[in-house]
């Protein structure tokens, strides 16, 4: 069974305008979960309401008991559908996106050639139609940053230099059940950023790849759950960096990280010394925290 699954944190509106997306474009996608990940702002009962005024019975919404963030809410829905579904083939897909064709036969063609890999999509504003990025992106881990791959390019450019990202963006992520059995879910550890980085990280210390599928196509609105200039954001942002750091790079370099990374945080941050805090905290907290 092909599964779709859209976390939503008070955002219901958009999540319901996404799954109809797919609903409509994907014939393949046996059933939609839509996990609400603990809003307490009636967005389970909107969700609900939507599902039971459509009779859509391939659609379930899930109440998540509390808000584990994008790996915890994504995990509770994965494992539902493991037990409840029978599901082989997972698509994570980021409710502030939206699909007009069918953007997820490609992704799971791919996967029927090699089940032992996640495979992504190419991801447009969907305000200009421009590329926000090709699958991806590059990591600089000592400056505890990441670049989106192929951001302002066109496809086509970005298709023909084959460059590949060095991870895959949540936003658009496709797997198969025999990839959770060997390498487990993610981390939740993260609560928000670098957790599907991290995930496919450890899948390539077992041989497990990553493949960007130019064929499948995705509209993205933009970030609902954060903003980009908060001290929520700059906290979790930087704790996820150097925590990520230490796990592949070793604690050493992650503490040099955290000094980088609180460096470059005052620097944009200059006239927010209660931003530049969070995101010193948070670039320290990652140092600290365990990891296997």
């Amino acid at each position: 069974m092909n599964i779709a699954l859209i976390l939503n944190y008070k955002a219901a509106t958009e999540t319901i305008s996404c799954a109809e997306s797919l609903l409509e474009h994907c014939p393949l996608l046996n059933h939609i979960l839509v996990i609400d990940n603990h809003s307490m702002d009636g967005s389970e009962e909107a969700l609900r309401d939507w599902v039971a005024q459509k009779s859509l019975e391939n659609v379930t919404v899930l109440g998540s008991p509390e808000n584990n963030g994008y790996a915890g809410g994504n995990n509770f829905g994965i494992r539902w559908a493991l037990e409840h579904l029978n599901a082989e083939t997972f698509w994570v897909v980021n409710n502030d996106t939206y699909v007009d064709y069918d953007a997820f036969t490609p992704l799971l063609e791919t996967l029927q050639q090699n089940d032992r890999q996640f495979v992504g999509s190419l991801i447009l504003s969907a305000d200009d139609k421009t590329l926000e990025c090709y699958g991806g992106g590059k990591l600089f881990p000592l400056l505890g940053k990441a670049k989106l791959l192929g951001k302002g390019e066109t496809p086509e450019t970005m298709i023909e230099r084959n460059e590949q990202p060095d991870y895959l963006m949540g936003c658009s992520l496709a797997f198969t059940r025999r990839v959770i059995d060997e390498i487990g879910l993610m981390d939740e550890n993260y609560f928000m950023y670098s957790e599907e980085v991290d995930w496919q990280y450890r899948a390539k210390r077992t041989g497990i790849g990553i493949q960007v599928v130019p064929t499948s196509r995705l509209f993205h609105y933009g970030s609902l759950s954060s903003g980009s200039r908060s001290a929520f954001y700059h906290y979790y942002r930087n704790r996820a960096a150097t925590r990520f750091n230490k796990r592949y790079y070793g604690p050493l370099f992650a503490f040099i990280s955290a000094f980088i990374l609180s460096a470059i945080t005052a620097i944009k941050e200059i006239r927010n010394p209660n931003l530049i805090w969070s995101g010193v905290k948070g670039a320290f907290k990652g140092v600290t925290m365990s990891v296997k």
